[in-house]
């Protein structure tokens, strides 16, 4: 993770009560700087405050070098306007915090939230055209309503500038015939400052027989205890540990975060492999890895992977229970062990070439987040569910039911999940995270101004896309 870069700026008011406001500014730096510890973000506080248009000025001058990547701009009491479009050059991420009046009557002494107010609406209004976002915070410092906003804000933010600062690996290209998981690295660039770099299967290939059979042995050692073999010769384990340490090779010679693999047909034909287990592996060990060269699908994973500090996986919907209103997430067998419940993870060999391995497992009952960046980058789909405990059947490979299903906090029935996807033409791929991860891509949404995917409710009639 990147570490955010965060300045803090108390504004006030001179002709009003100078001492409240200076006080309150003094706080909430102190506090500010214990938190900037615990929660490991840098942070850059100008603690005289700024009153005037030539004071904002000395500020940008003071944070010109320290590369932030957000401004806590507080109203300490209602300083003057002109202090606003100075400030906002500092970053084009913005918060705008009013702090509770310190007495109930009499003179009012700060008028802080009227100041927030009228910030936001010189930023809206007077530079509408500079297209700078802004999140307000009201509250005392250590207060939960603010806290609560301003700690989400922070990991957000952390994210996405850990997001922007990642190069994506795309193994071996996209796999033939997924034409719908074709994509423009232009506008993944412009929007996330994400790079897409390409390696050809036969450097995975050139790398995977290079290693001494020394190494190898050891480690495919090491992956048959992990799981239960249920008929993969031992060359598979070897040919697996050879991919893996060539693919995990070539993310830290390039730097890469994510890997988007043509797990098919080159490995199959060509070495005589399926590379399920082998990206689970990969996931499983922090290397954020998708199937078939799905570029927005590892983006998305690694976007997850981020907020929660977890691992992630890769699913396609593959089957809907209208009884019970769930869905079958399933795969091949590309799913990290950690995800698998108390019979933990089989290895056997691909269900289609019969050579390979995959990891057959069931995930464990827990609540979850599915969430996919659409290929030009503009949208999301975002739901979230929760794995079911009952047994159910479902294919070999990695796989869950998952019910209670909302999408956009909506309740949808597995027909309106169904209808949604459908209606929206959207990509068959469906990045899986632990946990509710809601707030945060809310907040991610907003940031970077993509569109949520709204409910398409289930009609028996045609529906086309809006």
């Amino acid at each position: 993770m990147q570490k955010l870069n965060v300045a803090f700026v108390g504004c006030y008011q001179t002709n009003l009560n100078v001492g409240f406001a200076l006080r309150e500014l003094k706080k909430s730096v102190e506090t500010l700087e214990k938190l900037s510890r615990e929660r490991n973000f840098s942070f850059y506080p100008i603690r005289e405050g700024v009153f005037d248009k030539d004071s904002a000025i000395q500020v940008t001058r003071e944070l010109k070098d320290k590369e932030i990547d957000f401004v806590l701009i507080q109203s300490s009491s209602l300083a003057p306007g002109e202090i606003i479009p100075v400030l906002a050059d500092i970053s084009p991420r913005l918060g705008l915090w009013a702090i509770p009046e310190p007495t109930e009557e009499g003179p009012i002494p700060l008028i802080s939230f009227c100041g927030m107010n009228m910030y936001g609406s010189i930023i809206g209004n007077y530079l509408r055209d500079h297209r700078i976002n802004f999140k307000w915070f009201f509250g005392d410092v250590d207060s939960e309503l603010f806290l609560n906003r301003f700690n989400l804000t922070i990991d957000v933010l952390a994210a996405l500038k850990s997001l922007s600062c990642s190069r994506l690996g795309l193994i071996g290209g996209i796999a033939p015939g997924f034409y719908d998981l074709y994509f423009d690295e232009r506008k993944l660039r412009s929007k996330y400052g994400v790079s897409v770099s390409r390696n050809e299967f036969s450097e995975i290939l050139q790398k995977a027989i290079s290693y001494p059979e020394s190494k190898i042995t050891k480690l495919a050692d090491q992956i048959k205890k992990e799981g239960l073999n249920k008929g993969v010769e031992s060359q598979q384990f070897e040919k697996a540990a050879r991919i893996y340490l060539a693919l995990e090779e070539i993310a830290r010679e390039n730097d890469y975060s994510g890997l988007a693999i043509s797990c098919w047909p080159k490995f199959q034909q060509e070495y005589g492999l399926s590379v399920c287990s082998t990206i689970g592996r990969l996931n499983q060990n922090g290397i954020a890895a998708s199937c078939e060269g799905d570029i927005p699908g590892v983006l998305s994973m690694l976007l997850l992977n981020y907020l929660n500090q977890d691992c992630s996986t890769l699913m396609d919907l593959v089957k809907l229970d209208t009884q019970d209103d769930s869905l079958l997430m399933w795969h091949c067998g590309p799913t990290a062990k950690s995800w698998a419940d108390e019979k933990g993870v089989s290895y056997c060999p691909h269900y289609v070439d019969k050579v390979g391995i995959i990891n057959d497992l069931t995930f464990k009952a827990q609540l979850v987040t599915i969430m996919r960046i659409t290929n030009d980058g503009s949208r999301i789909f975002l739901a979230k569910g929760n794995i079911l405990e009952e047994e159910k059947k479902s294919f070999d490979g990695s796989r869950g039911w998952i019910g209670n299903l909302r999408i956009l906090e909506k309740k949808a029935s597995a027909l309106d999940f169904v209808n949604t996807i459908m209606v929206n033409r959207f990509e068959h791929h469906y990045p899986i995270a632990s946990g509710n991860l809601y707030e945060q891509l809310m907040e991610a949404c907003a940031w970077l101004s993509l569109e949520p995917i709204e409910m398409v409710a289930y009609q028996n009639y045609l529906q086309n896309p809006s």
